[in-house]
């Protein structure tokens, strides 16, 4: 029988933990027991904007969402019935990614509306060097169509067993710039909220809205993560979920990324478990993860209204 890398045989087990685990989450979710998950916070990779291995390098995109919704259905079985899962993610045109330094001279962002600095990362970043992937026989892979992946996501997850809550857009105070394009400029997110069940918890005093508007964040890892969520993210999806803030309340993130839901977690007082398949993330979320003092955000509101609320 291969080793375990996680180790944790029961739901108590888990509870005081706040780390990031190295590896594949299609294959560490396994491990986890069932049950033992009360909110999941996460970002998938964005299909063929990443550079090392894992979802979001596939070629076509129909295998980045048929590995999602195979991943999200292992994390299902981990999430208490109670519980609610929260998905960060971004669409794609069916263009190249291609993106050069002298984009910024079409960007009306910054201080002085002439553009970010020619060094932004959003110029700068190391991105996947996707192919527009056309199939004559397929109506919607066609050339330039925006593919709809995080509604093909949502309809491939309820058909394996999730409910769906709800939707919220996060609208961007600074948004990276998209240079001439004859199309609306995007400066929103969505993160869906879904369920294993209708009967799960959430806040429902003082109601959640479903258009949240703040910035994202600089880095603040040692190894730059450039597709990350701001702490607010998480926060606010945690808060929103009405569980107990106590080291029993135990938040999940498959795709850990910098650790940004791990270190909320923790402020909040909740335990944490992550996964990440490049090493070199999972050793710099982790040392902000044991940088971040435990209970340690002071604006923490009392218990919330608790409910399953329809």
């Amino acid at each position: 029988m291969p080793k375990r890398k996680v180790g944790f045989h029961t739901p108590e087990a888990i509870i005081g933990n706040h780390k990031v685990f190295a590896g594949d989450c299609n294959n560490l979710l396994h491990e986890l027991p069932e049950n033992s998950v009360d909110v999941l916070v996460t970002s998938p990779p964005y299909w063929g904007q990443r550079t090392s291995n894992g979802t979001g390098v596939e070629v076509d995109p129909r295998d980045y969402v048929s590995s999602l919704v195979e991943i999200f259905s292992s994390a299902l079985v981990a999430l208490k019935p109670t519980g609610v899962c929260w998905i960060n993610i971004g669409d794609a045109y069916n263009t190249p990614v291609n993106w050069r330094e002298t984009d910024h001279v079409y960007s009306s962002l910054g201080a002085d509306k002439n553009g970010l600095d020619e060094n932004n990362s959003a110029y700068k970043k190391n991105r996947q060097k996707r192919k527009a992937f056309i199939r004559k026989d397929v109506s919607w892979l066609q050339y330039g169509n925006l593919l709809a992946l995080p509604y093909r996501l949502i309809l491939g997850l309820c058909d394996s067993g999730f409910v769906f809550r709800g939707e919220v857009i996060w609208k961007k105070q600074n948004p990276l710039p998209e240079g001439r394009c004859r199309r609306p400029h995007r400066v929103h997110e969505p993160i869906f909220l879904l369920a294993k069940s209708e009967k799960h918890e959430f806040t429902i005093s003082p109601s959640i809205k479903s258009v949240w508007e703040f910035p994202n964040e600089g880095r603040k890892e040692k190894h730059a993560h450039f597709s990350r969520y701001p702490e607010e993210l998480a926060r606010r999806c945690i808060l929103a979920s009405g569980v107990d803030l106590k080291p029993e309340t135990v938040i999940l993130d498959p795709f850990a990324g910098s650790g940004t839901t791990g270190v909320v977690a923790k402020q909040l007082g909740c335990s944490f478990v992550g996964f990440e398949i490049d090493e070199l993330h999972v050793d710099s979320s982790n040392d902000r993860i044991n940088n971040t003092d435990h209970g340690s955000w002071e604006d923490a509101p009392p218990s919330a209204v608790r409910k399953g609320a329809r």
